[in-house]
């Protein structure tokens, strides 16, 4: 049980976290505030929410590697990295930010 738990804290470790939090920021942001529709008007395309955030990802993680200097071998840090956002962002943050700004009714 310790060697697995050890495996799992080296791969948590191993995570590239400013990827993952800013990645889930910008995100959020393009998807729910109107940069959808300045999407649709300047390319006159509409892409569903889930290929808009593979693209987010797949652009933002382009742009870290050149930016940082990774070397080719952190490619799947990256990778993984952008695999451990999108869940944690699909299970356990919408899920939290849906309750938390969900209006109670009055009454």
């Amino acid at each position: 049980m310790t060697e697995i738990l050890a495996q799992i804290i080296k791969y948590v470790n191993g995570l590239d976290w400013s990827y993952i939090f800013t990645f889930i920021v910008i995100t959020y942001g393009l998807n729910h505030y109107k940069a959808t529709s300045f999407f649709y008007k300047v390319f006159k395309l509409k892409i569903a929410t889930r290929y808009r955030v593979l693209i987010i990802g797949f652009v933002y993680g382009v742009a870290l590697y050149f930016i940082r200097g990774y070397q080719l071998r952190m490619i799947e840090s990256l990778l993984q990295s952008f695999a451990f956002a999108l869940v944690f962002h699909k299970l356990l943050l919408e899920k939290f930010l849906k309750r938390l700004f969900q209006t109670k009714p009055r009454g």
